[in-house]
């Protein structure tokens, strides 16, 4: 693909979507699509010129975004799994009352799961699918990367833990691209660790001991037993979790449930804990992550808007994503309101051996 000579949000997202639908499915109403594609690149096309940056400036021209929710309807990744929300990211343009109501309805199906027990010998498996967008601190510079992980779990958390890595190399943003290749990282594809306790090699000396030192990112049994089961309790617990305003209770949230180790019942609690989450709004009915299609809620955190997304069907947590919120300054990358800045797809599963998949 030639680099475009103006890179524009929408170009970026069209050609990505492209390029990767031949391998896997793209799921979208394609009349609706249509229809606010042809309202965007009019609206485009009736704004006056940009004009360039000043000569010794020292910053790139902004590209105008006021187009770019119209666009959002046809602006689809598949893989890493993410559609652009269209409610305005300050939360604005929908209604909390919907969030909470979705919120109960998931908590309700989540509770009604009969779950497979994790029997000696057996492990837990969680597949963790992300893609994103990483800023070189202090300049323009950003490249977008994605990776999976698969860790196994045993039922004996004691036994050997094993985790692996599958890692696409990362590409420059067009628009923000440095010299040279982009940092692929410390991971390199198909990289294997194993662990007693999940004491990975790569890990720092002084980590806390994974089978003792329970939290919401890392729930051992004790941590989980000691949950509240009252809502508005589990609610004072993933603040005070968060160290932030009520807006953290979603990324602490959030953090609990990207680690598909929690019982249904105790997801069923934080769905409930969420509900009363003031702000929380639904961003997306119909968001598509990794294949899958659910309801995506969300609250402008910081730069952010963050979300979570939930099988409206069963009431999983699929996954989530955070979206640039408002336009960044150049010292922050110079992302653009509107810009999926990291996504994630998150599947657990009981399987009888190390290595197995569901």
């Amino acid at each position: 693909m030639s680099e475009p000579t103006k890179p524009e949000t929408l170009d970026r997202v069209l050609d990505a979507a492209l390029a990767r639908a031949a391998d896997e499915p793209v799921h979208f109403d394609v009349a609706a699509g249509r229809t606010a594609l042809a309202a965007a690149l009019k609206a485009r096309a009736e704004e006056p010129a940009e004009l360039p940056a000043a000569v010794g400036a020292g910053h790139r021209p902004r590209h105008r975004t006021r187009w770019l929710a119209a666009a959002a309807a046809v602006a689809v990744l598949t893989g890493g799994g993410l559609v652009a929300s269209t409610v305005d990211l300050t939360g604005v343009g929908s209604n909390s009352a919907t969030a909470a109501e979705e919120l109960i309805r998931a908590a309700d199906l989540a509770s009604r799961v009969v779950e497979r027990p994790l029997s000696p010998g057996q492990y837990r498996y969680v597949r963790s699918r992300y893609a994103g967008i990483t800023v070189e601190l202090g300049s323009t510079k950003a490249y977008s990367s994605e990776q999976a992980t698969e860790q196994w779990i045993p039922a004996d958390r004691r036994d050997e833990w094993m985790l692996r890595f599958s890692v696409q190399a990362p590409e420059w943003l067009d628009g923000h691209e440095g010299e040279g290749k982009p940092d692929g990282g410390p991971f390199k594809d198909g990289q294997e660790f194993r662990g007693k306790c999940g004491k990975y090699s790569y890990y720092a000396e002084g980590q806390p001991d994974r089978c003792t030192a329970g939290s919401f990112s890392n729930p051992t049994p004790e941590f989980i037993a000691s949950l509240p089961k009252d809502p508005k309790e589990l609610y004072a617990r993933l603040k005070e979790e968060g160290q932030t305003d009520d807006s953290g209770v979603l990324t602490s949230a959030r953090e609990a449930l990207r680690s598909g180790q929690f019982p249904a019942e105790v997801r069923a609690n934080i769905f409930r804990a969420l509900a009363l989450l003031p702000g929380l709004v639904v961003t997306d009915k119909k968001a598509n992550l990794d294949g899958k299609e659910g309801v995506a809620l969300g609250i402008k955190y910081y730069d952010d808007f963050t979300e979570i997304i939930i099988d409206p069907e069963n009431g999983d947590f699929i996954g989530g994503r955070d979206t640039v919120a408002e336009d960044q300054p150049d010292d922050k990358g110079a992302l653009e309101k509107g810009t999926v800045r990291q996504s994630y797809a998150v599947t657990s599963a009981v399987v009888d051996s190390l290595g197995a998949r569901p």
